[in-house]
Formats: structure tokens, sequence, C-alpha cells
């Protein structure tokens, strides 16, 4: 095993028990410098699985304002220099995504091999009923669909270059083996089942297998809200879009498409002013400041797949088949649960997928689902396509450090 390999197994100051809207909690004591030999035993499986939620949260904290900014989720109004993510140009400088591209990386690799060292661990009997292992194949999933939705194309250890939608099909086998092995477990295993279905929904559609979408999606209960948990206790896992919105002015909604829309609970935010009642500036000192409330705190959560969204899924597929009307009853029981007034139905198919790319965008809002949502509808052309996305790109590169050193692509 490598250094660096060993160094990823011993990352063990986070826990391992989920509720309902958990992915890692923080109830294990961190307890130093471990030997490699010593994880080698049952006792440090909860570590283990500990460590692939820390590096999945960590991905995604990384990445998230570069995610944020190329999909238009917020507007750039701060003193950072993104360089032309905001104008939607991701792929002339893979420079500039050589940091993400290696933790995203890293959050798949951890995860999965994290799994063959926990097979050498549990007898067979006690794996396949394990709740842990069911959570270590939805993290692993949750990685790769990460990937997959980020990536205009991709690399897998070292490999030649391959689709983007590699991950999408990992993705698929790693949620369907946590809903094996989380079902086998029982009630402990509850939460990463329907967690995993929602997962398997999502990639499965990203897939173009629309009816296994839907009818996964239909096992996710429509209050469910898992999620990627954020925690003051490590930069590495603070929650970078409530600080840089909260303590500085970075990111505005200002300029953003959601900008028209200042009552949808999906989308909080605020116009904030200063004491001479003016509109006060972004960090930049030109921007105006319209503050996104979603995460008002440094410990403030992002879901990985919730009930809401698996209902927008469902409408989605209900639209692709030409059933407007089976589309808005169940974009209105995603409303419901926020509150929200039902919406009309839309007098046409065009009409529809507008309402449609709205009610999925504002559902997972600044949860770094929304770029994949343009890509996607863009390369099916009209009526799916999102103008907003015409003129932008829609994935990211290959990080250029990953051609460096890979021999199997070269620079």
């Amino acid at each position: 095993m490598t250094k660096t390999m060993k160094r990823l197994f011993a990352v063990m100051a986070l826990a391992a028990t989920a509720a309902c809207s958990d992915v890692l909690s923080l109830d294990v004591e961190a307890p130093g410098r471990i030997a490699d030999e010593d994880l080698n035993n049952p006792e440090a499986v909860s570590g283990l699985v500990a460590g692939m939620a820390y590096d999945l949260t960590q991905a995604m904290n990384g990445s998230i304002q570069s995610v944020t900014l190329a999909s238009g989720d917020l507007w750039h109004g701060g003193s950072y220099d993104f360089g032309t993510y905001p104008r939607g140009i991701l792929t002339a400088t893979p420079e500039d995504w050589d940091g993400e591209y290696g933790t995203l990386q890293q959050a798949r690799w951890v995860a999965e091999n994290g799994l063959k060292r926990i097979a050498e661990i549990y007898p067979s009997a006690t794996y396949e009923k394990s709740a842990l292992v069911a959570r270590a194949y939805m993290l692993a999933g949750f990685a790769n669909r990460l990937l997959g939705e980020l990536q205009c194309e991709s690399t897998i250890d070292g490999g030649p270059i391959v689709a983007s939608t590699e991950h999408f099909v990992r993705a698929d086998s790693l949620f369907s083996r946590a809903i094996a092995v989380g079902t086998a477990a029982g009630s402990t295993g509850t939460n990463f089942v329907r967690a995993a279905y929602g997962g398997r929904a999502s990639v499965r559609a990203w897939l173009g297998n629309w009816d296994a979408a839907e009818a996964d999606a239909a096992q996710v209960p429509a209050t469910f809200n898992l999620k990627a948990i954020f925690s003051t206790t490590t930069g590495a896992i603070q929650n970078t879009i409530a600080i840089e919105t909260t303590s500085r002015k970075e990111y505005t909604v200002w300029s953003s498409v959601w900008a028209d829309h200042p009552n949808d609970p999906r989308i909080p935010w605020a116009i904030k002013y200063d004491k001479a009642g003016q509109v006060e500036k972004g960090q930049d000192g030109e921007t105006p400041f319209y503050q996104q409330l979603k995460y008002p705190t440094r410990d403030d959560d992002i879901a990985f797949t919730k009930g809401a969204e698996m209902l927008v899924l469902r409408a989605e597929a209900k639209l692709r088949k030409g059933d407007v009307a089976g589309m808005t009853t169940l974009l209105n029981q995603a409303r419901a649960t926020y509150n929200m007034a039902p919406l009309a139905q839309p007098a046409s198919v065009t009409d529809a997928w507008s309402v449609l790319r709205y009610e999925r965008g504002a559902t997972v809002w600044l949860e770094m689902r929304r770029l994949n949502d343009l890509r996607r509808w863009k390369a099916a052309g009209p009526p799916q396509a999102d103008p907003y996305a015409a003129s932008r790109d829609v994935c990211f590169p290959i990080s250029r450090e990953e051609r460096r050193v890979n021999p199997n692509i070269g620079g």
C-alpha cells in the first residue's frame, strides 16, 4: 500500500452513524496516527466509512464555488479570480480544474477501494448485511455521480480517457449494491437504501433509462432528505458558500436566473441594504449584493438526494412521454413539500418544458446539480434546451495535472 493510500485509509476523525438527513456525524474521537495493519479489524470499519464520507464532503466543498458560478446558480460579485467560469467558459483552462479534479477523484477512489478493504476484514455473511457497508456503497455511488455530472470526460485510476457516463454506470452498480446490502441489514440500513434508490434513479435517467428511473424515484418518500454533513470542526468541510456569502460578499443572486423570483422558498435570498438604505455592494465594491439564505451558517448541510427532487424527476419522465397533466400533478406534489401553491397545467409541451426546467432548478438550487441539467437538456435540443446554456460550456475538462502525469492520455 502506498503512503497516500495509508493516509487516506487512516482518516478516522469523523463518525459513522446516519439518520434520515445525515451522511456522517461527529461521534468518533480522532485517535491520531494509525498503523496500516491496525485497520485490518472490524472495529476500524466505521472509521474507514467515515473517511469516505469526509472525503466526499471535502470534494463537494472544494468544487462548489466553481460549479455554482458555472451553472448560474449565483453570480460572481467578489474579489476572487474565477477566470472565465462565470461567463460559462470552462474548458479553455484545464489547469484551473487541477485541484477540483484531484479531490473528486480522491473521493471516488477512497470509497471504492475502502469497500475492497472492508471485504477483506468482514466475513462474507457480515459484509452482505452490514449497514456500514451499505453506506459505503452509497457514498461510492454519489462520488461517481458527482464526477459524471461535472466532467466532460474522465479517467479511472490512471487509465485512458473514458466518457463521463462511465461514472453513471459505476454509480448504478454501486447504488444497486447499497440497496441489496442495506435491505439485508434491516432497519439500520433503511435510510441508505432510500438514498441509494434516489441516487440510482438519477443516474439511470441520465443514462436514458427513464422507466427504471421513474420506478426507483417512486421508492423515495416525499419528505426524505439525505445530506452531506458540513461541520465547523475543520475548514475542509465548512460550507464554503455560507462563508463567502455571510462573512464575505463574494457571490450574489443578482444577475442570476433566480433574481426574478424573490418569494420562492426553495431559493431563499434577500437584498442587503446598508445604513443609508442603499443596496450593499459585493466584495468587488461594484456588484449589488443579493444574499443567498439557503446556507446561512458554516455547518449547513447539502442534499445528496431528496423526495422533492424525485417527484420532479418523475415529472420529467412524464413530460418526456408527452403527459403534461401527469407532469403537473407530480410537480405540485413536490411543491407541496415546501407548502407552495399548485401550478396550473401548462398549455403546451413547450411551455411545460419551461416550467419543468424552472421547477427542477429551484428544487436543487445550490446543490451542485444544475450544470448537468443544463448539459443534458442542451444536448437534447428544443424544446428541452435551456436558452441560458446556449453559448456556455456545461461540463469541466480533465485537469491539466491529470494529463501531465497520466501516461495513458498524455499532456
